[in-house]
């Protein structure tokens, strides 16, 4: 009888003993689900965040090849950095980041300039995240942070035979490195009595000012002038003819096929394609026949806002929140395009083989037909070089880096926290 007591006092004291470990388990379960939880969540943030950070940081480098800084070389405390911001915290604020917007200020962003042909952005991201199970603990939030910086970026560098930039659509017209306001030392022998878009030595823009200061930018500029018998300033492509004018017309209206970085060798076309041209533009421009107002977009050259031109949104923009809106990103108007800038050397019948010099960002403002003629009339934008001239024979087709649309200059992030 003694045992049997003795034996169910032990049981039940062992039961006891159970109780404790399963309790004591529990603990311990809830402690690591707590953290496995709460740091997935943390996780989930970060990256959250760091979508964040690089968006702003890319969108924010939109800014340097917009105001058109790079022409002449970006500044600290230039208007780019305004239209940074703008862009950083437009493109950054279309993430969210543990359930809420990023909302990145201006405190978050800063700019530098290791040098002025390739400046920088930065973007900090930081958050207070609050937490689920650690509260149990006493740990109610825990902060994350990163940072992503994005650059305009040369990878061609300055000096002769540059050739690290290229564009992905750029248009059939060829612009002659012959500046008629610049006649001043060095004249270009190819052009006689005028002087450089871009320095022949350097490559850098000359006059990057703006017009109404004696520089190019806002400069006005005709497109399709003859330039010989035949000739016409007017790149063929390769097409087979390369004079075809249903070819130029589709190459005007949409993007043609190909990567055209610098020193790439063009094949000029053949006549002057009167007709063609003409429809081709007012297409791409979205205008309804010859002339301004014909619901194209229009440009004021007379201000700047942030370092642009204001581009109005004429009637016929597709974009239907653009119609009379003033549009500050050239990527929402199509009149804003790409050309290439060859050496200037006379252009022989038949066609003419030339090398890409550099590149100009144009607002295309009509076409007017006249006679055996289609003038098109265009604004220059800015101005990128290649790092040196080609010598007008151009080489064979480099490698590098596409840009945005409407300028070859490519942006990218270079750092990632």
């Amino acid at each position: 009888m003694w045992k049997r007591i003795k034996r169910s006092q032990s049981f039940h004291d062992e039961a006891g003993s159970v109780l404790l470990i399963i309790a004591a388990a529990m603990v311990v379960m809830l402690a690591v689900s707590a953290l496995a939880i709460d740091v997935a969540n943390l996780y989930l943030a970060r990256n959250q965040a760091q979508r964040a950070a690089d968006s702003a940081a890319l969108g924010g480098a939109y800014a340097f090849l917009q105001s058109g800084c790079l022409t002449g070389g970006c500044t600290s405390g230039g208007p780019q950095e305004t239209l940074g911001r703008q862009y950083a915290e437009s493109s950054g604020d279309q993430n969210y980041i543990a359930g809420q917007l990023a909302s990145i200020q201006d405190g978050d962003i800063s700019f530098s300039y290791p040098n002025p042909q390739e400046p920088q952005i930065t973007v900090d991201v930081g958050r207070t995240v609050p937490t689920f199970f650690a509260k149990i603990f006493g740990v109610q939030t825990a902060n994350v942070s990163v940072t992503a910086t994005a650059e305009a970026y040369s990878p061609g560098g300055a000096g002769p035979g540059g050739s690290g930039i290229g564009a992905t659509c750029i248009k059939p017209f060829l612009v002659p490195d012959c500046d008629p306001n610049h006649e001043t030392s060095p004249d270009n022998p190819n052009c006689s009595g005028q002087g450089y878009f871009f320095d022949p030595s350097t490559g850098d823009v000359l006059n990057p000012q703006l017009y109404t200061q004696g520089g190019i930018k806002g400069m006005p500029w005709q497109l399709h002038t003859k330039s010989g018998p035949s000739q016409w300033y007017l790149v063929g492509f390769g097409d087979a003819p390369p004079s075809s004018g249903s070819a130029l017309r589709n190459h005007i209206i949409e993007c043609t096929p190909g990567y055209f970085s610098c020193n790439t060798t063009l094949v000029t076309a053949n006549g002057n394609n009167v007709g063609p041209i003409d429809q081709g533009v007012d297409g791409l421009i979205n205008a309804l026949g010859d002339g301004m107002n014909q619901g194209q977009d229009t440009i004021d050259t007379s201000q700047l806002m942030n370092g642009v031109f204001p581009v109005t949104g004429g009637s016929n923009n597709p974009n239907p929140l653009l119609p009379g809106a003033t549009i500050l990103d050239y990527t929402g108007s199509s009149s804003v395009v790409t050309v290439p800038v060859y050496s200037g050397v006379p252009l022989t019948p038949g066609g003419s083989t030339v090398g890409i010099d550099g590149y100009l960002q144009v607002f295309i403002q009509d076409a007017n037909h006249q006679g055996t003629d289609d003038i098109v009339d265009m604004i220059i934008l800015n101005a990128f070089p290649c790092g040196g001239a080609s010598g007008g024979g151009g080489g064979a087709a480099g490698g590098g880096s596409g840009g945005a649309a409407g300028s070859p200059v490519p942006i990218r992030l270079i750092r990632t926290d």
